[in-house]
């Protein structure tokens, strides 16, 4: 299996493409940090695997295009595509502007969007399509753009579900609570600014409050295997989500 993950050069999706490099071939994408991306392919082909570090970034249509087909050219094809990559630029809604709005929405959802529509014709039939989604989209929680792009992905993926079931896709996504990583360190950094505390008041029902980059990568390898989830949205949260 060829696998194409996006933003895998670190936090959540360098985890996501170093679990999967244990048995498959990985795309790793990434927008700005090429050494990052180099040395996570380097880790992948350690294990046996092939693996290609992939530049584009997501909210570019055009870039999203030739990153597609270097996969397939390079790799033989492509299975399955993980949409991991992601921004948060966190403010009140009253103080969000345009660009600032745009930016989060077309690289969160617009261009999970972008990357699955130029791999589909690739991924029919049998394929696999992963959205990395997030408590946020539910809970309300980080700030309005965030929540909005992630809750988008919810949308996306029953609809992409039900459009290409039978064509053996299957589309499900991860919504992952808390993580432990630099993103999570900006959104928590805003929130104690605005004396809101976010995902904290989400009550959670294990000791641990944040998870690990490899407990969303356990559940995206899982998605690939199991031949019988569809259009699901799978909560990694430790009970966040609990009403």
């Amino acid at each position: 299996m060829v696998v194409l993950v996006t933003g895998a050069s670190r936090g959540i999706g360098r985890e996501i493409a170093l679990e999967l490099g244990d048995d498959h071939d990985v795309a790793v994408n990434y927008r700005r940090s090429e050494s990052a991306a180099t040395r996570v392919v380097e880790k992948i082909e350690d294990r046996g695997s092939e693996a290609i570090a992939v530049q584009a970034d997501v909210a570019d249509s055009g870039a999203v295009g030739s990153m597609v087909d270097t996969v397939v050219e390079e790799l033989g094809g492509l299975d399955a595509v993980v949409n991991n990559a992601g921004i948060v630029d966190p403010d009140l809604a009253t103080e969000i502007d345009d660009e600032q709005w745009a930016r989060v929405v077309e690289t969160n959802l617009t261009g999970a969007f972008t990357v699955t529509r130029a791999a589909l014709e690739h991924l029919v039939p049998g394929g696999d399509v992963v959205f990395v989604s997030s408590i946020g989209a539910t809970a309300g929680t980080v700030d309005a753009s965030y929540a909005a792009s992630k809750a988008g992905l919810h949308g996306l993926t029953r609809v992409l579900a039900r459009e290409y079931g039978d064509d053996g896709v299957q589309v499900n996504a991860v919504a992952p609570g808390p993580v432990e990583t630099e993103m999570n360190g900006t959104i928590l950094e805003y929130l104690e600014g605005i004396e809101f505390r976010g995902h904290e008041n989400v009550d959670t029902h294990l000791p641990e409050y944040a998870c690990q980059p490899a407990d969303v990568a356990h559940t995206v390898a899982y998605l690939l295997e199991n031949e019988y989830v569809q259009g699901e949205i799978v909560n990694v949260n430790g009970g966040m989500g609990f009403r």
